[in-house]
C-alpha cells in the first residue's frame, strides 16, 4: 500500500493536468457531437404546452408501403429542376405571404392568404381544392394542389404550415416551408411523374396541428396510399456558414428509410444543395406528427441553429439567410421528385363475383412489372363457423395490365365473410372485403365492401 502522501501527490498532479487540458483542448472536442452544439427550445406549436394537449389517435396498424428504391446516379430531370431553384423565386413568394401580415388561423389575414395559395396553385395549371375543417378550438382550411401522375394511388406529399402567430408575419415559421412547396409546385408542374404529388399547406398548426390532424385523419378513413410525408417547417435561418450547410431531420422509426434516402440524394447532388443532414428522432412539434399517429411514414425537416426570432414580431424575411432557403429546397424538392419518378408496379382486385364460388381477378395497371405476386382468398364463417378455405395463386411476375385469376369454392351453409388480397415483393399489398351467403357451394348475395369502408 502506497504512502497517503505519494496518493495525495498523484490525484493534486492528475488535477493540474485535467485543468491544463482544459485550457488546451478546443472547446468542440469536449462539446463532442455537432448534433449537441445547441439546445435552444425545440419548435412546437406555439399554443401547445405539451404533447398531452394533443388528441390521441387509436387507428388498426396499416400495412407498410414498398419504399422507393436508392438511386445510384444523378438523374437528368432531377438536376433540371433543382438548378431552376433560386433565391429569387423563394423570394417572391415569401414576400407575398408576408405581406397578410400576421396568420393566425380563425382571421381575416389568414383566409386571404388561404385564397392567394389557392390562386397561385390554380395558376400552376394543378387541380386545387380546400379542404375545409371544423374543430372545437379553432376551423380553418388546409390547400391542397395535386400533380396527377401515372399512378393515382400512390402519393407523395410535400406540405408546410401558412398559418403563424399574432406577434409576426412568420417568415421562418413557416413562410420557408411554404415558399419551399410553392416553388416545388411551381417546378414540378412542368413534368410528368410515375406517381401522384401533393402540394398541401396547413392552417391551425399553431393552435395544436389542428389542421395536419383532419388531413391525416381524412386521408386514413379513405383509405390513402400515402408513400411518404416531406415535412418542411422553418428551414430559413442560419447565421453563419457552418450554420448554412448544416440541417435538422425529425423521424419515427418507420420513417427512417426517408432519411437515408434523403441523405443519398444530399451525397448525389452535394454540388447543387451542400447541406449535412442530422437526424433527431420523434417529436411531436409540427405537421408530420398526425400522419405517423395515422400510420404513414414521414420526416420534418428543420433549420439547425433554431431562430433566434421563433414566434416574435422579428421573424421576418430580413432574418432569413435565402440561400440556405434555396438549398433546403433542392435538397427536399431532388428528394420528392426522385421517389415520385420511379416506376412501380399496381396491383388491384377487380371483377369480384359469386354463383359456383367467388371468383376475382388480380391486375397490375402499373408501369413495371410486379414481382413475386401472391393472391388469396380467405373464407371463413357458416353455420357453427365451419367453413374455413384459404386459396392461393403466384407467379413470378406479372407485367402491367395482365391479370391473374383466383377462384375460391367454398362447401357449407350460412354466412361468410370473404378477404381477397394481394401483393408483391415490390408493390404494395390490397385488399377487398365482402360478405356473402354460403349454400353449399355456392356463393350468394354477395356484397363487396366499399374500400373507404375499410378504414373506418
Amino acid at each position: 500500500m502506497k504512502p497517503l502522501w505519494k496518493i495525495q501527490g498523484f490525484e493534486t498532479k492528475t488535477a493540474l493536468v485535467f485543468f491544463i487540458a482544459l485550457l488546451i483542448i478546443p472547446g468542440s472536442a469536449i462539446a463532442g457531437n455537432i448534433q449537441n452544439r445547441y439546445t435552444a427550445t425545440p419548435h412546437q406549436p406555439a399554443y401547445v404546452h405539451s404533447i398531452d394537449d394533443l388528441a390521441t389517435v387509436h387507428v388498426a396498424q396499416k400495412i407498410s408501403s414498398i419504399h422507393p428504391s436508392f438511386p445510384t446516379t444523378t438523374n437528368a430531370d432531377i438536376l433540371q429542376l433543382i438548378q431552376q431553384v433560386n433565391e429569387t423565386l423563394l423570394l417572391g413568394y415569401l414576400e407575398n405571404l408576408t405581406a397578410f401580415g400576421p396568420r393566425k388561423t380563425g382571421t381575416e389575414a389568414c383566409d386571404q392568404a388561404a385564397h392567394y395559395l389557392y390562386d397561385t396553385f390554380k395558376g400552376m395549371g394543378l387541380s386545387v381544392r380546400y379542404r375545409n375543417y371544423t374543430d372545437n378550438i379553432v376551423s380553418g382550411s388546409n390547400i391542397e394542389a395535386t400533380l396527377i401522375g401515372r399512378s393515382q394511388n400512390n402519393i407523395f406529399i410535400i406540405c408546410g404550415h401558412y398559418d403563424c402567430v399574432s406577434a409576426g408575419p412568420g417568415a421562418d415559421d413557416d413562410g420557408s416551408g411554404v415558399a419551399a412547396v410553392l416553388a416545388a409546385a411551381r417546378l414540378m408542374s412542368n413534368y410528368v411523374f410515375n406517381s401522384t404529388i401533393r402540394f398541401v399547406a396547413f392552417s391551425g398548426e399553431e393552435q395544436g396541428l389542428i389542421g395536419s390532424h383532419h388531413y391525416a385523419e381524412d386521408a386514413y378513413n379513405n383509405g390513402e396510399t400515402i408513400i411518404a410525408v416531406l415535412n418542411a417547417d422553418m428551414i430559413g435561418f442560419a447565421i453563419n456558414t457552418s450554420d448554412g450547410h448544416t440541417g435538422k431531420i425529425f423521424e419515427n422509426p418507420s420513417s427512417e428509410w426517408i432519411v437515408d434516402f434523403t441523405q443519398n440524394i444530399s451525397q448525389l447532388y452535394n454540388d447543387y444543395i451542400d447541406i449535412q443532414l442530422l437526424p433527431q428522432g420523434e417529436t411531436y412539434g409540427s405537421d408530420h406528427y398526425y400522419f405517423w399517429q395515422y400510420g404513414y411514414d414521414a420526416v420534418f425537416y428543420h433549420e439547425f441553429h433554431f431562430n433566434d426570432y421563433y414566434h416574435s414580431s422579428n421573424d421576418t424575411i430580413a432574418h432569413m439567410n435565402l440561400t440556405y432557403t434555396a438549398r433546403f429546397t433542392r435538397l427536399i424538392l431532388a428528394t420528392l421528385g426522385t421517389m415520385a419518378q420511379q416506376p412501380r408496379p399496381i396491383l388491384e382486385i377487380r371483377n369480384i363475383t359469386g354463383g359456383l364460388g367467388t371468383r376475382c381477378q388480380v391486375i397490375n395497371y402499373g408501369d413495371t412489372v410486379a414481382q413475386g405476386v401472391n393472391a388469396t382468398i380467405q373464407i371463413n364463417g357458416g353455420f357453427l363457423n365451419l367453413i374455413h378455405l384459404t386459396v392461393s395463386n403466384q407467379t413470378l411476375s406479372l407485367a402491367p395490365l395482365q391479370t391473374i385469376p383466383l377462384h375460391a369454392i367454398p362447401f357449407g351453409v350460412g354466412h361468410i365473410t370473404i378477404l381477397f388480397s394481394a401483393g408483391a415483393s415490390n408493390a404494395n399489398q390490397v385488399t377487398r372485403q365482402a360478405t356473402a351467403f354460403a349454400f353449399g357451394p355456392f356463393v350468394l348475395k354477395i356484397t363487396v365492401i366499399p374500400l373507404f369502408l375499410l378504414f373506418l
